[in-house]
Order: C-alpha cells, then sequence, then structure tokens
C-alpha cells in the first residue's frame, strides 16, 4: 500500500506548503514523511538480518523496532505538545480501547488458544520481547505524533478538521503495517479507523493527550499479551547442548 512514491509525494507537499508560506502544514507533512520513510526502510533492515548469523544477526533484527520509533519522538520533543490530564477524558479513551477490541472478539480468543499455538511455530524470546515492545512503543509514538505534534501545529488553523487529518495520517500509515506482521484486512481498517477518531475527538475536546496514551496502549496491550502468552505456551528451545 505504502511505497517510496508516497513519502516522496508528501515531501513535494511539504516543500509547496512551505513556498506558499503555509509553515505549519509544511512542518507536519515533512514530519509524516520522515515517519513513513524509516518504516520503509526496516523491511529491508530485517530482511539482512536473516542472512547474518550470531549477535549481529539479533543487533540488526532489533534495529528496526528502535528506528521506527526515533521520528516519532524526535518530532514530540521540537513540538512539544503539551500533556494534560482529564479524568472523563481517560475513562472514555479506556472504554473505547476495550469496545473496539472486543469488537474482534474471535481473534483475541485464538490468540490465547493453548491448542492452536502448541502446533505453530516455536517463538524465540527475542521475538516475542521485540514485537511487545513494538506494540507498546508504537502506541506511545503514534499518539505522541498524531494526537500531540499533528494537533500542535494544525488545531489553531483547521479546528475540527484536525480530527479528520489525524486519523487520515493514522489510518494510512497503518496499511503500511505488514513488516510488523498486522493483518490487514476491512475490519482491520474500520477498527483503527474508529479508535483514532474516537482518541483524536477525545483530545480536541478535553486536551487530554495522556487519555489517548492510555487508550492506545491498553489497546496494543492486547495483543502484546497474545505475544507474551505464545511465548509461554511454546516457546523456541535451542537442540544445543
Amino acid at each position: 500500500m505504502r511505497t517510496v512514491v508516497l513519502p516522496t509525494v508528501v515531501t513535494l507537499g511539504a516543500i509547496v506548503f512551505w513556498v506558499a508560506r503555509a509553515p505549519d502544514v509544511a512542518a507536519v507533512l515533512a514530519a509524516v514523511a520522515t515517519v513513513w520513510a524509516m518504516q520503509l526502510i526496516a523491511p529491508a533492515i530485517r530482511r539482512r538480518s536473516l542472512s547474518m548469523e550470531g549477535w549481529a544477526s539479533e543487533v540488526l533484527f532489533a534495529a528496526p523496532f528502535v528506528l521506527f520509533f526515533l521520528p516519532y519522538v524526535a518530532w514530540a520533543v521540537l513540538a512539544r505538545p503539551p500533556l494534560a490530564w482529564d479524568w472523563t477524558g481517560a475513562v472514555l479513551a479506556l472504554g473505547a480501547a476495550g469496545a473496539v477490541y472486543a469488537s474482534n472478539w474471535r481473534q483475541l480468543r485464538l490468540g490465547f488458544d493453548r491448542e492452536l499455538l502448541e502446533i505453530m511455530p516455536p517463538l524465540h524470546f527475542t521475538t516475542a520481547a521485540l514485537r511487545s515492545y513494538q506494540l507498546l512503543a508504537a502506541a506511545v509514538g503514534q499518539e505522541l505524533f498524531y494526537r500531540g505534534v499533528v494537533f500542535e501545529f494544525l488545531r489553531p488553523t483547521m479546528g475540527w478538521g484536525v480530527v479528520v487529518v489525524s486519523t487520515v495520517l493514522f489510518v494510512v500509515e497503518h496499511l503500511g503495517n505488514r513488516w510488523a506482521g498486522a493483518v490487514l484486512d476491512i475490519a482491520y481498517v474500520v477498527r483503527i479507523t474508529i479508535l483514532s477518531t474516537i482518541l483524536a475527538t477525545i483530545m480536541f475536546m478535553t486536551g487530554s493527550l495522556w487519555a489517548a496514551l492510555l487508550g492506545h496502549v491498553i489497546y496494543n496491550l492486547f495483543p502484546a499479551a497474545q505475544v507474551a502468552w505464545r511465548y509461554r505456551v511454546n516457546p523456541y528451545r535451542s537442540s544445543a547442548t
């Protein structure tokens, strides 16, 4: 879905808006381009790690999981979106995260099915740890970016439109998550669209970035728990003695 063409087009758009003296839009597009470009590099790095052995392979395999997080944080540091706490927003975000994930109850249940997991390939500890980290780090990074950075730059001029922009960018990024093992189908797209819209609306109405962070972390906690359970049920054990 997302190829090198998309970050290139977004980068050109940033230049156009900068020339047109719309620095806020240009900054958001430039930020999006760096985030997406970093994720385009990830599959190549992971493929390279498979052709190596020993600690070098482990380090290279882990690199994309670390690198994808850096642009989120870098832009958040530059934009400095305000962190505010709102109890109403937090409760709504938690409820939304649980409800949206519960709508995928069948897959959630299968992820904890011991008999099914026992016939799947054994899971390496490194892989389990990195996947769990990626899920939770992504939740933090994406909220800092899509509900923090994007809102900080665009809310003053776009008003409610920033909710739409934030959600569209969020969904487009997730359509390129094949390298991270995401299962992409219509139901998946609908779920993340609903989740993003709710979190963006909460952010717009309450100004609570903490609420959006909490909701997204809880949402991603479910698949992270599935990864941990799979490792517990069917861990990889070296045949070396």
